[in-house]
């Protein structure tokens, strides 16, 4: 496959891969020097995939939205308490916002992202991306120190499978790191169009990753102020069979203000702590 000096050159992570184990990245992609992306030609995307025109629609909106912000003050947080040993190599990244984010906060992180679109706008934002799912790029065994899925494993065909892989190219002393919207009350439109599967609760998202051998080491559920208003603004209207769900971009538009400053507050300091929230972060090891 064609490749670039610069393309297998710009991120210590790959010469780090070829050094110990052999692999490069022009093995599983293509290089494209324009758009400055490693693509997987052979990528099939599934359902759980973005389409491209989605992400662009919302992209603009990522960067200023309260309810990202504060979800990346969380997952920081979390991470620099069990911070990988190593980089980060996140999948489902979207259009890199998370991504830039740690990055900005001294980690190295690889950007792995099925949407065009979306590898595209991970890489406008600084994030060495590759355009492919994480089984596409057929990873040695035991090869990386962390791997973060946010808000991505609730919309997986196949969670198994995605869990073996993870299984097999983490690191033994490696970490995993999730974040899932929680809690089946909350259910609604929302939900069914944005293409989840389901809501976790702890019990339910530790019994799948320790089937599939895992061990969690941290769980604990954040946006505890969101709960009512969900259920009140989603949930309800959902059982009553209203089907209109608030606008994705509505939700996403919203920066706060000051009251919203005040509330990143709250939730920054109640994370992992309450006993309910509309989302649930998880961080396991291998067992």
């Amino acid at each position: 496959m064609a490749t670039s000096t610069l393309g297998t050159q710009m991120h210590p992570e790959l010469d780090r891969l070829k050094r110990e184990f052999g692999w490069t990245p022009d093995s599983v992609a293509t290089w494209d020097d324009s758009l400055r992306i490693w693509i997987n030609a052979r990528r099939t995307p599934d359902k759980s995939t973005y389409p491209d025109e989605t992400w662009r629609a919302t992209d603009a909106l990522l960067d200023e939205s309260w309810w990202y912000r504060t979800r990346n003050d969380i997952i920081l947080q979390v991470l620099n308490r069990f911070r990988p040993p190593g980089a980060i190599w996140d999948i489902g990244s979207g259009t890199g916002v998370v991504s830039r984010f740690l990055a900005t906060h001294h980690y190295r992180v690889i950007g792995v992202e099925p949407s065009r679109a979306g590898a595209i706008l991970t890489a406008n934002r600084g994030v060495h991306s590759f355009c492919a799912a994480l089984e596409d790029l057929r990873l040695p065994t035991r090869s990386l120190a962390g791997i973060t899925l946010f808000d991505v494993f609730e919309h997986l065909d196949d969670r198994p499978a995605a869990l073996l892989e993870i299984h097999r190219v983490l690191d033994d002393r490696g970490v995993l790191v999730l974040t899932v919207p929680a809690l089946t009350t909350l259910w609604s439109q929302f939900d069914v169009d944005a293409g989840h599967y389901l809501r976790y609760n702890k019990r339910t998202l530790r019994k799948e990753l320790e089937s599939h051998g895992f061990q969690v080491v941290r769980s604990g559920y954040f946006f505890a102020l969101t709960v009512i208003p969900l259920l009140l603004l989603r949930a309800l209207p959902y059982r009553l069979g209203i089907r209109k769900a608030v606008a994705t971009e509505a939700t996403l538009g919203a920066s706060g203000g000051f009251v919203g400053k005040l509330a990143a507050l709250v939730e920054r300091v109640l994370a992992m702590k309450t006993p309910i929230g509309s989302s649930l972060l998880v961080v396991a090891k291998k067992r």
